[in-house]
């Protein structure tokens, strides 16, 4: 990934999970990274990190779901570094719940942050990427951004319409010499599900979450093997980036046969293997 060497990057979500990682990678590669978080303790912590790297860094608290946060965040931003080279649009929440039970407050909550959040960075940071006809821009959507599933239907939204962008953003911009790519992760251990509001129950009515969380843990891949992933994608313009390789089987099987995938959730679904 030398060539992100001596760029300048941005990492939105940067503070914990994937957005972590790909600051870190980002570092690694040489590049003076930005990374913006709600939590300031957060945000002091991995920026510490990425100068250990011996590279520049910056950290900037943002709420991503408010448009004004994120306009001043960008005014910050080009003030004080002049350039973005690199874009990661990151920041996400994660969110389960039955479609009869889901209070509209929890739909402001997931697609202000996750669809919102993405489109307010791009309304500010891509006319300047523009202007110079050069860059990359990674969008972090979700295996469920090419899978649906069931219990999932607000975050499974917010995240189809990050690959529908990334896949828009990529045909429009690439006469400015700029690569637009879409990471899709699978169960990945980062406090996503720690952090989201999961209000699913098993059949006995217990809180699903802990089961959930539990499994994140002891299962879910690594986030830097994600970042890696995402980024040789990226260098090597790539339009869609599932990784890691749990990702792959039902991705194939909803491409070949979309009625054989829709029986199979159905099947998982109606016997609480999710829950």
């Amino acid at each position: 990934m030398r060539v992100f060497a001596g760029k300048t990057a941005v990492v939105t979500g940067g503070g914990s999970g994937i957005g972590r990682a790909l600051a870190l990678e980002l570092a690694a590669a040489g590049a003076d990274v930005v990374i913006t978080d709600r939590v300031q303790e957060r945000l002091d912590a991995v920026v510490a990190e990425i100068r250990a790297r011996g590279v520049r860094a910056g950290g900037y608290r943002v709420d991503h779901a408010h448009r004004e946060e994120v306009h001043a965040f960008a005014q910050s931003f080009f003030s004080d570094w002049r350039k973005v080279d690199v874009l990661c649009s990151n920041a996400g929440v994660g969110h389960g719940g039955r479609i009869e039970e889901i209070p509209l407050e929890d739909w402001d909550w997931v697609l202000g942050v996750n669809l919102w959040g993405a489109v307010y960075l791009l309304h500010d940071f891509v006319p300047r990427m523009i202007e110079r006809r050069h860059g990359w821009i990674l969008i972090t959507a979700s295996g469920l951004g090419l899978i649906p599933a069931p219990g999932m239907s607000p975050y499974v939204i917010s995240k189809y319409a990050m690959v529908g962008l990334a896949e828009s953003l990529r045909a429009e911009l690439a006469e400015h010499h700029i690569t637009v790519s879409a990471l899709c992760p699978g169960v990945i251990n980062t406090s996503i599900v720690q952090d989201g509001r999961i209000n699913l129950q098993n059949e006995r009515g217990q809180s699903s979450k802990p089961k959930v969380v539990n499994y994140y843990r002891s299962r879910g891949a690594d986030p830097a093997k994600v970042a890696r992933d995402g980024l040789r994608g990226l260098a090597r313009d790539m339009a869609i980036i599932p990784t890691p390789l749990h990702v792959w089987p039902l991705y194939l099987v909803h491409r070949l046969s979309p009625a054989l995938y829709g029986w199979i959730a159905r099947i998982i679904w109606k016997k609480h293997l999710l829950v």
